[in-house]
């Protein structure tokens, strides 16, 4: 399938960004990486930073989608799904470097961006809030864990563990995923007594 126009750019943008950073990255730059004449690419987008939210934003909601898809696996308890949570999260940061790279790289000392960044992913956040307190709720989780920081701690583990092993030039390994897998099942608890 055919990728559209606005498409193309958003994967010549990710990639400039990842690769320039946000301030360096030009729009000039972004037309030759994405390899579309400089007028289409203002017909699209007029500013930088209305492309970089785009992407950002595209980005983010895939993430979410990734992670719904997960759990919403009705046929599969809670507490194993928290664990296919982890494996979506390493799959999806895996085939998504460029991505992850931007998104882990929100604190990087401009108010703003951080800002808009940061609003962004407050839809991801939330959506796993909402899916830990679940968990907790059911007993699934161990009730001095504190969810905010589980839900960060969840991000931030799997998405620098990807990134340690791309700029290494290595793929995650299943052992990797093993020791993640025990970070996390340290605060899982399986089926609740009644």
């Amino acid at each position: 399938m055919a990728r559209s126009k606005k498409d193309q750019i958003a994967q010549g943008a990710l990639k400039a960004f990842a690769q320039y950073g946000y301030s360096d990255t030009t729009m000039d730059a972004i037309a030759e990486v994405a390899q579309v004449a400089k007028g289409t690419l203002y017909y699209h987008f007029s500013t930088k930073e209305e492309l970089f939210l785009y992407v950002i934003e595209r980005g983010v909601k895939m993430l979410i989608d990734s992670v719904d898809s997960v759990m919403k696996r009705g046929h599969v308890p809670l507490d194993q799904r928290m664990m296919g949570v982890l494996d979506e999260h390493l799959r999806f940061f895996s085939e998504h470097r460029e991505l992850c790279l931007l998104l882990l790289s929100f604190f990087t000392g401009d108010e703003q961006r951080d800002q808009m960044i940061g609003k962004l992913l407050a839809g991801y956040f939330s959506t796993m809030e909402k899916y830990w307190t679940e968990l907790k709720q059911a007993g699934h989780v161990a009730e001095e864990a504190d969810v905010w920081t589980l839900v960060s701690a969840l991000f931030g583990m799997a998405g620098i563990t990807v990134l340690r092993k791309h700029f290494r030039k290595e793929q995650a390994t299943e052992a990797d995923e093993r020791t993640l897998r025990l970070l996390l099942a340290g605060v899982l608890r399986g089926e609740p007594q009644s």
